[in-house]
């Protein structure tokens, strides 16, 4: 195991992306978003990976994700966590290099203010725009 907390980190980010997109490991049964599978992410609170219609293919620790406009999802956690104390990482699915993902680090009025949803954006420089992808909560 590397020794420098960085490394860890990106070490163990990676192998949860990994298994996210893999689905390689049998892990404990979760709760998924009606229609959503569920996916095996063990050194994550949550994950999931979400098309750019809103739909969840398949989740851990995810309650639901809502769409209330273009290029925005509203992601609310199982469990009622404090998103102000976690760690979110969003990547898109495979798109043009200029679209981009952003995520709000605290409450959101598009997503009624809640501490334990967290909005992510998509879009290009200037439009938000609907787009696939995945996300991890450490």
């Amino acid at each position: 195991m590397p020794k420098n907390n960085r490394t860890r980190s990106v070490v163990w980010i990676s192998a949860a992306l990994s298994l996210l997109a893999g689905g390689a490991w049998a892990g404990a049964a979760v709760a998924a978003p009606p229609g959503a599978a569920k996916a095996t992410a063990p050194y994550a609170q949550a994950a999931a990976v979400v098309d750019a219609n809103g739909n969840v293919d398949r989740s851990k620790g995810i309650e639901q994700v809502t769409k209330p406009s273009a290029g925005h999802y509203c992601v609310q956690l199982e469990d009622n966590p404090d998103i102000r104390k976690l760690v979110p990482t969003a990547t898109l699915q495979y798109r043009a290099f200029d679209y981009g993902v952003r995520i709000a680090m605290q409450p959101n009025s598009a997503c009624g203010n809640r501490t334990d949803t967290f909005l992510v954006i998509t879009g290009t420089p200037g439009t938000y725009a609907d787009a696939g992808f995945s996300i991890v909560v450490s």
